[in-house]
């Protein structure tokens, strides 16, 4: 403690967090921005460091190793929409947890890899959160 000049005692607090990095990164893929922000807020409530993507074509460029989810949207500007991004992150990167969101269109079955959850929007929290650990389970790494 340190005195001030009421010489009152003033305690002495760290001015920021010691800069620790996550262990875990995510990428979120979604073009409309008011959604990206709440999922990269429930992200980084678990835990995660957040990569975003406005598309689908973003998404491939920032593909990295160091991510463990990527949650995204199927309706987006461009080419490929979600449901194909989808296919090929799973062909490039098998080993990374997927979960697909959307408001606007339910996909069969079929149009999906195994083990890759849907959550239809609006969802709560609890949802999303519950179809990350099941996508992350599932690809046999640690659960957020």
């Amino acid at each position: 403690m340190t005195v001030g000049r009421n010489d009152a005692p003033v305690a002495s607090f760290p001015l920021a967090m010691p800069n620790v990095a996550p262990e875990k990164t995510a990428l979120v893929v979604e073009d409309e921005m008011l959604f990206r922000l709440e999922v990269r807020d429930l992200l980084e409530a678990e835990g995660y460091a957040v990569v975003e993507a406005g598309s689908a074509a973003q998404a491939l460029a920032r593909l990295d190793d160091s991510m463990s989810l990527m949650v995204t949207d199927i309706r987006m500007p461009g080419a490929m929409d979600g449901l194909a991004l989808v296919r090929e992150v799973a062909r490039r990167r098998p080993d990374l947890a997927v979960v697909v969101v959307s408001a606007q269109v339910t996909p069969k079955p079929e149009e999906l890899p195994a083990g890759i959850p849907f959550v239809g929007r609006p969802f709560l929290e609890s949802s999303l959160r519950a179809a990350m650990r099941d996508a992350v389970s599932d690809r046999g790494t640690t659960p957020p």
